[in-house]
């Protein structure tokens, strides 16, 4: 066996690897690359006229396309859209227009009764305002007493007395027959009425402001059925816009009952204010006049 040397690994000559293909030096070889950061060569060649890097800018921001997930999200409401139905909003803008005073310093109450009512059926209109109106029935009836009670104390016939008897009897006749009575008789029954007249002055000034407060709650309702009617005029339910003509007139007359009862104790209260006045100077100036004169006299 003949020994042999080994050789050192042995690449062989460079020169005579075969040289690859024209294709694959240009980068058009099918094979994908595990790192292609592009060709060199060709970012070289891009135009000049791209400029200095711009800063960061949100303005040139790409379109999303159509079937993108973000047009899926619901578009965002106006802050202060309504939700209500729209015919609420179309009953807001006729009260608006038709009574704006009434709309500048009741626009929630509107609203809360336009909601109540809308939409339009006929048990809510044959029910609408029942509750008010049953309250101002109610709160007629102390006017009612007030008002007879004011009657009943019969003031002005006893102040009337009280003065006769201050008077001198005229005539012979007078001088004979008739029987002198003390104006100082007078002053039990006068105080008390003076009192009474006092207490109806505050009971009456409690019952009108409650009626009042009422009656304007229920003219309210009155303006919403007013403004429900526009809305309903082309209604082909005949039953309905009867319905509302109905109501409608019901609480016109409770509303002008309201008025003439508050009407009356206001009468009442302006008469029992100068009876009261009468009654206090005959107590604290005629009648200690009267009674001085005649301690002069005796």
């Amino acid at each position: 066996m003949t020994y042999q040397k080994p050789k050192a690994f042995d690449f062989g000559d460079e020169s005579t690897l075969p040289a690859a293909p024209a294709g694959e030096l240009a980068g058009d070889s099918a094979a994908p690359q595990a790192f292609d950061f592009g060709n060199e060569e060709g970012a070289a060649a891009a135009p000049a006229t791209a400029g200095p890097p711009r800063a960061l800018s949100f303005d040139d921001i790409p379109a999303v396309p159509a079937s993108s997930s973000l047009t899926a999200k619901p578009r965002t409401r106006a802050l202060f859209d309504s939700e209500d139905h729209p015919a609420v909003r179309d009953a807001l803008a006729i009260a608006h227009a038709d009574h704006p005073a009434l709309f500048a310093h009741a626009e929630q109450r509107l609203a809360a009764l336009f909601r109540r009512i809308l939409p339009l059926r006929l048990s809510l209109v044959t029910e609408w305002a029942e509750e008010p109106l049953m309250e101002q029935a109610a709160l007629l009836q102390p006017i009612t007493e007030l008002v007879l009670k004011f009657t009943q104390i019969g003031v002005p016939a006893l102040l009337e007395s009280a003065l006769e008897s201050t008077r001198a009897p005229t005539g012979v006749f007078g001088k004979l027959l008739r029987r002198p009575t003390s104006p100082a008789l007078f002053r039990p029954a006068l105080t008390s009425a003076r009192e009474q007249l006092v207490q109806l002055m505050a009971d009456s000034e409690v019952a009108v402001r409650n009626l009042e407060a009422s009656a304007q709650h229920l003219a309210l309702h009155g303006a919403v059925l007013a403004v429900v009617a526009q809305l309903a005029a082309g209604s082909p339910d005949a039953a309905l816009l009867d319905a509302l003509v109905q109501r409608r007139t019901l609480i016109q007359q409770a509303v002008r009952q309201a008025e003439l009862s508050i009407l009356q104790m206001g009468q009442a209260r302006q008469e029992a204010a100068s009876l009261i006045g009468q009654v206090s100077s005959f107590l604290t100036v005629t009648l200690p006049a009267i009674e001085m004169a005649q301690a002069q006299r005796e």
